[in-house]
């Protein structure tokens, strides 16, 4: 493994991590109150968007230019983050009841996780692992096109 890369894992976790908890702050930072009109409502969440934006626009840049994750682990990630969000936000903001199901949903989530990230099916069916389509050329590429016209 190349350890050079895991400053970069790091900053990218960390900064997706700060960005979907803003994100998820923003959506619930206004339930409590009852009487808010649409205007005051989105005057309250808005800014948590566009900090989120920021932060996240970062993260997803460190993560094209090293490679740090597939779209799916990607999505993985987001899951995993607002779904602790929410519980945390349901538990200690909202008052809410955490039921042990959804503890149980969790360590589903963070299961499937990790066997997406280890390729730990593919492992033990001996399946081939596909590589990364960020690896692949574009289709629309514009040196791809002129390579296929020199081709014909």
């Amino acid at each position: 493994m190349d350890y050079s890369i895991l400053p970069y894992y790091a900053s990218f976790l960390f900064l997706f991590l700060i960005a979907n908890i803003l994100s998820t702050w923003g959506q619930y930072v206004t339930l409590p109150y009852i009487d808010l009109t649409m205007w005051q409502a989105y005057k309250m969440a808005i800014p948590f968007v566009w900090v989120e934006w920021i932060i996240l626009t970062y993260a997803i840049s460190l993560e094209h230019t090293y490679k740090l994750f597939t779209p799916t682990q990607i999505t993985f990630l987001l899951i995993i983050m607002q779904f602790v969000s929410v519980l945390t936000i349901n538990k200690y903001y909202l008052k809410k009841t955490i039921y042990i199901s959804d503890i149980i949903a969790f360590f589903i989530i963070i299961a499937g996780f990790f066997i997406s990230v280890l390729h730990l099916i593919s492992k033990v069916l001996h399946l081939p692992i596909q590589s990364d389509t960020l690896d692949q050329p574009d289709s629309t590429d514009k040196s791809n096109k002129n390579s296929n016209k020199d081709e014909k």
